[in-house]
Parts: C-alpha cells; sequence; structure tokens
C-alpha cells in the first residue's frame, strides 16, 4: 500500500512540470486525476468476485506487476494521451489492491482483532506519502518528473519479487473454529447478495468512505498545488508540506484503530467502535473544510484544510472491518471490493470537478475555497447518516440467523 499511493501522489507532486511540458490546462489536468478512478472500481468488483475464488498471493503479485509497469510509459517520454491511458491502467492494477490486501489479512485475524491490523495496513496509503512525497520531490527538482515516474516502476518490481517470495494465505480462509469464537454472531451461511449490498449499514459505511475518498482524492491530486496557490508554499516546501496531513492521517488512523479494537475487546459495541467514533471525527472533519472558506491567514488555511482532508478517513479501517464483520467468509472479499469500488467513484468525481471550480473561479484561492467547501459538505451528509445508520451488532444478528431456503442463496 506505501507503494500503491506513492504511484498516486506523483501525479499531484508533478502537476506543475506535467501541465507545463504536456500543455495541460486545469480541467484537463483534473480529467486526468479522475481517469485514474475510473477503471478503478470496474476492476475492483470485478477482481473482488474472483477472488472469491482463488487465493490472493497470486492475484497481489500480478496487480503490482501492472501497476508498476503503468507508470513505464511516462518515463520513456508518453505525451497527455498516454498519460491519460497510463493512469486509467495504475487505477485498473491499485483499485482491487487494498480490499484484497484487507481480505488477505483478515485471513490471519478473527473479527474482534480486526480493526487494528486492518488500520496497519490503511497506514501504507499515508507512509506512501510521507516517505515518497519528498523523495518524489527532491527527484523531480533534481532530474525531472520522468525519472520520478521510473524510480516508482523499479521500486514496484522489486515489491513484487519479495512479495513473490514471502507472501502466504492465512489460515482462516474458511470458515474456522478460532473464527468462529469470536464475540459476537457470525453470518455462516453464504446470502443473497441483495441482503449483504443492500444493508443499511452497509450502505451507510460506503456512504462515509465515498466521502473519505472525496477528501483523499483532493489531497493526492490537488493539494502541492493548494499549497502553492493559497498557503504561498516554495516548491521546496512542497514536499514537506504535502507529507503534513498524510504524517497527521497515520496517527489518527492508528489511534482509532487501536481505539476501536480496544472497545470491541472491552465489550462496547461494535456500533460505538466502528460507527459513532469514526463518524463524529468525521463530522469535525466537516466543519473545518466548511470552515475553510472564511480563514484569513495562511496558518488557519493550512490547519482547516489538514484537519478536513484527514479526519473523514476514521472511517476507512472501521468499514473494512464492518464489512469482514457482516460477510459471510466465501462472500467476504467481494464485498470489500464492492464498497471499495463504490468509494473510488469519488475519486473520478472530485478531481474533475475541483479542477472546474478552479478553471472558473476568479482566482485559484478562491476555486480552491469553493472546492474544499464542497467536499466538506458532502462529508457530513455521509456522517450524519453514518451515526444514524450504522448498526453492525444488530445486523450482525440479522444475518447470522438467516439460512438460505435452496443452496443458491448466495446468487
Amino acid at each position: 500500500m506505501l507503494i500503491n499511493y506513492a504511484d498516486r501522489a506523483i501525479l499531484g507532486l508533478a502537476a506543475g512540470p506535467v501541465m507545463r511540458d504536456l500543455g495541460l490546462n486545469h480541467r484537463e489536468f483534473g480529467l486526468v486525476g479522475s481517469a485514474f478512478f475510473l477503471c478503478f472500481s470496474v476492476f475492483a468488483i470485478v477482481i473482488g468476485f474472483l477472488v472469491n475464488r482463488l487465493e490472493t498471493r497470486g492475484i497481489l503479485l500480478t496487480l503490482a506487476l501492472v501497476w508498476s509497469l503503468a507508470q513505464l510509459p511516462m518515463a520513456l517520454g508518453g505525451g497527455s494521451g498516454l498519460l491519460l491511458a497510463s493512469r486509467m491502467l495504475l487505477g485498473a492494477g491499485e483499485g482491487p489492491a487494498y480490499p484484497l490486501a484487507i481480505h488477505s489479512a483478515y485471513k490471519w485475524f478473527p473479527d474482534h482483532h480486526r480493526t487494528l491490523p486492518t488500520a496497519i495496513i490503511t497506514q501504507g496509503s499515508a507512509f506512501g506519502v510521507i516517505v515518497a512525497a519528498p523523495a518524489l520531490n527532491w527527484i523531480i527538482g533534481a532530474y525531472g518528473w520522468r525519472t520520478a515516474f521510473g524510480v516508482l516502476v523499479v521500486v514496484g518490481l522489486v515489491w513484487a519479487a519479495v512479495w513473490l517470495r514471502l507472501g502466504r494465505e492465512g489460515p482462516l480462509g474458511e470458515q474456522s473454529h478460532s473464527e468462529s469464537e469470536t464475540l459476537a454472531p457470525q453470518p455462516q451461511q453464504p446470502a443473497p447478495y441483495r441482503r449483504l449490498l443492500l444493508n443499511p449499514t452497509i450502505l451507510s459505511a460506503w456512504f462515509s468512505m465515498f466521502a473519505a475518498y472525496w477528501a483523499l482524492a483532493l489531497l493526492i491530486v490537488w493539494f502541492p498545488s493548494y499549497l502553492r496557490t493559497a498557503i504561498g508554499a516554495t516548491e521546496a516546501g512542497v514536499g514537506w508540506w504535502s507529507a503534513l496531513p498524510w504524517l497527521g492521517g497515520a496517527a489518527m488512523i492508528l489511534i482509532v484503530g487501536w481505539a476501536s479494537q480496544a472497545l470491541m475487546l472491552n465489550g462496547r459495541s461494535s456500533r460505538l467502535a466502528r460507527g459513532i467514533l469514526p463518524c463524529a471525527l468525521g463530522l469535525a472533519g466537516a466543519l473545518c473544510l466548511l470552515a475553510l472558506p472564511f480563514a484569513a491567514s495562511a496558518g488557519a488555511k493550512l490547519a482547516l484544510a489538514c484537519f478536513g482532508v484527514v479526519l473523514p478517513n476514521a472511517i476507512v479501517a472501521p468499514a473494512q472491518a464492518i464489512m469482514g464483520e457482516l460477510s459471510p467468509v466465501a462472500q467476504r472479499a467481494a464485498v470489500l471490493s464492492v464498497g471499495n469500488a463504490i468509494a473510488g467513484t469519488a475519486g473520478i468525481i472530485a478531481p474533475f470537478i475541483t479542477g472546474a471550480l478552479i478553471e472558473d473561479a476568479e482566482s485559484q484561492a478562491e476555486g480552491f475555497a469553493i472546492a474544499f467547501a464542497l467536499c466538506g459538505l458532502v462529508v457530513a451528509i455521509a456522517n450524519l447518516l453514518g451515526l444514524a445508520l450504522i448498526r453492525p451488532d444488530r445486523e450482525a444478528e440479522r444475518l447470522a440467523a438467516y439460512r438460505p431456503a435452496t443452496h443458491g442463496g448466495a446468487a
């Protein structure tokens, strides 16, 4: 996941020279940013259903090869058309990666012990920028943005070789004795997908993730440009300032993951641990984004922007645990993948809308303020619904009691 997010972040870090060298305006660059998420969602769903019947080890290896080689055309001199195509291919390789990594991890941990491992895996996204942003920014400045793309190709291929040697399947691939002894009822029998995919708790978790991905898309594609135009950061400082919200997010997600798991192990409800706690933090992030247009100083803008895009991501790890809690093992990969695909559609919408708002505003700073406020509205609605509707305990009992009338119940 660290390499996965470094691959995503490079486009935002290299926005200035890429737009200049390839002759792209803000609207066109936003379209390129959105193109990543077009195949992201489609392939997340397709591969997710495929993994219900296959091991995750080989598929994760294949995906790593795809996303590594997708960077190669830009390292070798590709133009704007190849940039668009390579970002779509990158999305196809990276879309299934996070839910499959989570599904793979859940083969090692029973339900009440999953939120913290989920949070740790999720930290790859943060450290992919914390580690990569300063390094890639330095490479871009010293050797050019195409060299930075080439470095990511090499790093991805090295990881693939290591995973080929060390990757293994966990012992909980099928419902096992250790998993059946978790503290809450677990769904055992496959259920019709409509019961899972239209479950109000799962739908609410997905909408909260959608809002979090909207904020994440702004962070990946547009935050470095925001630092230059609205905050006045120097080119040398952009890489370091870009890492700031990711560093805060890493700490926040780990703390939320630990707190959520501790609450579960101490007998607190899943609704509190995996619903109320992260949604309350997401709502606080929405308030920061809605206040951003009214901030006067650069310091206040930076603080509100950082908290605003970070706090909504508190739901990401608990949402994976919710889907794992409610899904029979044989259907878990598909449910995880569909959820992340739906959330990923925010990445199609948010970069393009943001680029259009910047392009049409009287100034870039004003366009960014409007775009962040719009994000805040989406986050607020999603997390208010999450506070009301995310009730995993009740839904787990209903699904655990469900028995299909025929063997076709999972259709």
